[in-house]
């Protein structure tokens, strides 16, 4: 009886630990996507800027937009990225009661303009396996024309 009580209690303490090093397996395995992912879009952004640059120099400045794809020349083809290009939307400091007109004005032209001239670039990189791609993570940036 004993025998069987001690077999018992080794097959769920092996049971346990089982549990233990899958769970940590995964994690490590996720922690390793991310890595990946961190630099993989790193690489994209910093690419997609210098491309926004070269166009800058040559008078273009970059449209609202969406465009995806993968990392498939990285080695990485279940890592997928989307950058997302839009306008920017800032808007005008909300006026007080003894503000004058003109002045409320004066802030909506300039709110205008800033917003026609700067664009947010946004990337975001995913890890695709199964039905429904994993986000792993978002970057966000702006660019501005100077006139």
């Amino acid at each position: 009886m004993e025998v069987m009580i001690s077999i018992a209690i080794l097959a769920v303490s092996l049971l346990a630990l089982f549990n233990l090093q899958s769970t940590s397996l995964m994690g490590s395995a996720r922690a390793q996507r991310i890595s990946v992912a961190t630099q993989l879009a790193q690489y994209k952004m910093s690419k997609t800027l210098l491309e926004f640059e070269q166009g800058m120099l040559k008078g273009e400045f970059p449209e609202e937009k969406e465009e995806s794809g993968n990392f498939e020349e990285q080695n990485e083809p279940n890592m997928g990225w989307t950058v997302t290009i839009k306008k920017a939307d800032i808007p005008a400091p909300p006026s007080t009661e003894g503000e004058a007109a003109i002045v409320a004005q004066v802030f909506s032209v300039v709110s205008e303009q800033l917003s026609k001239s700067t664009r947010e670039v946004k990337l975001k990189v995913f890890w695709i396996e199964g039905e429904e791609p994993e986000e792993l993570l978002t970057l966000s940036t702006h660019i501005v024309k100077m006139q």
